[in-house]
């Protein structure tokens, strides 16, 4: 086969990616009948391939935006300084998503994100509030789940990892704030001292206003119920169970005998929720190592070393990279 004949299928999800005054082209490609392949190219033509292939073009986008947003865009850069930034330290000015993919959402990105979940997504989806619990038990629990676990259920039953979208730039637009909410969790955790803003609700009452944060600790166990087994080590240990409890309580439909009980008044839902926070804080301190060392292993199998546009192609055909799996070529 010459270089001619090559076929590559590009994605249409293939994009221009821009933050901290760069550029990274995130190609998605295959062969005919072949799983996708995720390509990361800095502005020098240097790029980071993915050894794993994709079943899908979608997933191979999440992958791409959930690697920027956790190593940041100069890990894929030629030769490039590190960002001057202490582990976990947020940045300290608030920007666009395009500017930041760090950046916490604003009030105005929250609100959008939570019309569109109430309005835009199907009846068995997630609220802004469950939506947030589900993410702060996935930012703290035993293992890094992968978006292709963890995105369908935030559309509902039978979704894939898309959101409910019908153009490019409103995926991208969803995607992006998901992800980003899910890292300012993460990032809020790392700091010293930490930040926690947890996003349930607050109502009004006869006896005034309270917080209640049945929705939002629901979304945490449906969290926890990925993989329930993984947090078992956990709910079985008696400082766990304590740390769990405010959670269980609110959050899950048969958690104990005096549940009704417990959780009958707006003022005892609200005396639940001011103990989150705490149990927040012990969970992750129970889960740190583990967590730690299942995301250095999965970081070491995710993502190949750079290739150069004239180095082999690590597909083994023994071309040029530029000449094969990274020859240039219109969307098909």
């Amino acid at each position: 086969m010459t270089d001619d004949d090559i076929q590559l299928i590009h994605s249409p999800l293939t994009q221009a990616y821009s933050a901290d005054g760069h550029t990274l082209q995130i190609q998605i490609y295959r062969s005919e009948g072949a799983p996708w392949i995720l390509e990361i190219e800095d502005e020098l033509g240097t790029s980071t391939v993915w050894d794993a292939p994709f079943e899908s073009d979608e997933a191979a986008l999440v992958a791409a935006f959930e690697a920027i947003q956790a190593e940041g865009v100069h890990s894929f850069l030629t030769d490039a300084p590190q960002a001057a930034q202490a582990p976990g330290q947020r940045h300290p000015h608030a920007m666009g998503p395009s500017d930041d993919p760090m950046a916490p959402l604003t009030e105005a990105e929250l609100a959008e994100l939570d019309q569109f979940l109430l309005h835009d997504v199907a009846d068995e989806g997630m609220t802004l509030a469950m939506l947030d619990g589900y993410l702060h038990a996935l930012a703290i629990g035993p293992i890094t789940a992968q978006p292709s676990q963890w995105l369908p259920k935030v559309w509902g039953q039978d979704s894939g990892m898309a959101p409910p979208v019908d153009d490019m730039a409103q995926l991208n637009q969803v995607l992006g704030w998901v992800m980003r909410h899910f890292n300012s969790i993460v990032s809020g955790f790392e700091e010293q001292p930490p930040v926690l803003v947890p996003l349930w609700d607050l109502f009004e009452f006869d006896e005034g206003p309270f917080e209640d944060a049945e929705v939002w600790a629901h979304g945490f166990t449906e969290g926890v119920n990925l993989n329930r087994a993984a947090w078992q080590t956990l709910l079985d240990d008696p400082q766990g169970q304590r740390w769990y409890r405010p959670i269980g309580l609110l959050g899950e439909t048969d958690f104990s005998p005096e549940q009704h009980e417990l959780t009958r008044t707006p003022a005892q839902r609200q005396a639940l929720a001011e103990e989150i926070e705490n149990s927040l804080l012990n969970i992750h301190a129970f889960w740190l190592p583990l967590r730690q060392a299942v995301y250095e292993r999965q970081h070491a199998q995710r993502v190949s070393t750079k290739v150069g546009r004239n180095e082999p192609c690590p597909c083994g055909s023994g071309k040029k990279f530029k000449k094969c799996c990274g020859a240039p070529s219109e969307l098909h």
